[in-house]
């Protein structure tokens, strides 16, 4: 059986990776990843079906006609001796359509899932960076003000 593509779930997640940071909020529904996952897989399967039926797989397999006879020669019963025949890949149709939407839609969660787990994880960074920042220039401007004399002027008059 030939290998699932995966050119068509990697774009669809590329775009909506893309359409994620362009969008303000970064937030993204459950709803909406299933769809766009369950769209990208039913875009492999249709991608998989037009290339299993334009380009066939091919499989080469021993040819078993013959038997051996030991000591460097074998008798062959039948027509063909060429040692190797064509025959049609393992694997039915069905299981590698199967095999393509769950690709499809395994690729899609997975790369749009660890975007949105990034993005959430920075901006939480973020905060807690402004937040510290916050309070940093919270305590300079206390320790210029002690600085300058200004804090014990306040404490006095109170």
């Amino acid at each position: 059986m030939p290998t699932a593509p995966i050119i068509i779930p990697l774009i669809v997640a590329a775009l909506t990776v893309g359409s994620l940071l362009a969008n303000q909020t970064r937030k993204l529904s459950k709803k909406k990843l299933l769809g766009v996952s369950t769209l990208a897989g039913l875009l492999n399967v249709t991608n998989a079906y037009l290339v299993y039926t334009l380009f066939p797989p091919v499989a080469f397999t021993r040819f078993s006609g013959g038997s051996f006879t030991g000591g460097g020669s074998s008798t062959v019963t039948g027509g063909y001796s060429g040692g190797y025949q064509f025959r049609g890949a393992g694997g039915s149709m069905g299981s590698f359509l199967i095999l393509s939407f769950v690709t499809g839609l395994l690729i899609v969660l997975a790369v749009v899932g660890i975007a949105l787990v990034y993005a959430r994880h920075k901006i939480g960074e973020s905060e807690d960076a402004g937040e510290l920042k916050l309070e940093e220039t919270e305590e300079n401007k206390l320790d210029q003000q002690v600085e300058e004399g200004k804090l014990e002027e306040d404490i006095k008059e109170t």
